[in-house]
C-alpha cells in the first residue's frame, strides 16, 4: 500500500505541478499595442535631447541662404502695366429720357470725382439737401418735405417713361 500511496502522490503532484512549470516557461511574444503618449513615456522613459552640431549648422546655413536670396532678388528694369479692374461695358442709357441720362451721368461723375460727396449731394439735390443744410443730418435728424419726395418720384417715373419733365432744376 505504501507503493500505491506513493504513486498516487506522485501522480497528483505531477498533475498539479506540471502545468505551472510549463506556464512559466512559455515565452512572451512581441505584440503591437496602442498606447497614449503618457503610457509610452512610462514604458520608454524620457529620451534626452541630443543636438547634432552638423545638422544645426546646415540648417542655419540654409536659412541664411534663403534670407540672403530674398533680400538680393533682382528687380526687372522693364515696367509692366497691370489693370486692376477689367474693362466693363458701358451701360446702355438710350432707353432713358435725356434728362434722366444727364442726371445719372452727373451723379456718376460726382461719385468718381476726388470728393465723392459731390455725387451724393447731386443725388440728394431734388430733396433740397445740399452742403449748406446738411447739419441736420449730422445731428441725427433730417427734415424732408413730403412734396419733394413725391415730386422726385414722379420725375423718376416720367424720366423712365419718356416725357420731357426736368428732373432737377439748376
Amino acid at each position: 500500500m505504501n507503493v500505491l500511496t506513493r504513486s498516487a502522490f506522485i501522480t497528483l503532484f505531477a498533475c498539479i505541478g506540471l502545468p505551472t512549470v510549463q506556464a512559466e516557461e512559455v515565452a512572451k511574444l512581441p505584440t503591437i499595442r496602442i498606447m497614449a503618449e503618457s503610457e509610452m513615456r512610462e514604458e520608454v522613459g524620457p529620451i534626452p535631447f541630443q543636438e547634432d552640431e552638423q545638422v544645426r549648422q546646415t540648417l542655419q546655413h540654409y536659412l541664411y541662404k534663403v534670407h540672403n536670396n530674398i533680400q538680393n532678388t533682382d528687380v526687372p528694369e522693364t515696367t509692366v502695366v497691370v489693370d486692376g479692374l477689367p474693362m466693363t461695358a458701358k451701360p446702355d442709357l438710350s432707353q432713358l429720357s435725356p434728362v434722366l441720362q444727364e442726371y445719372i451721368l452727373a451723379v456718376a461723375a460726382g461719385l468718381q470725382s476726388p470728393d465723392p460727396t459731390t455725387g451724393l449731394f447731386t443725388m440728394l439735390q431734388p430733396l433740397n439737401i445740399n452742403r449748406n443744410n446738411v447739419d441736420g443730418i449730422r445731428n441725427g435728424s433730417i427734415k424732408i418735405n413730403i412734396d419733394d419726395i413725391l415730386k422726385l418720384q414722379q420725375q423718376i417715373r416720367d424720366g423712365l417713361n419718356g416725357p420731357q419733365s426736368p428732373l432737377f432744376t439748376r
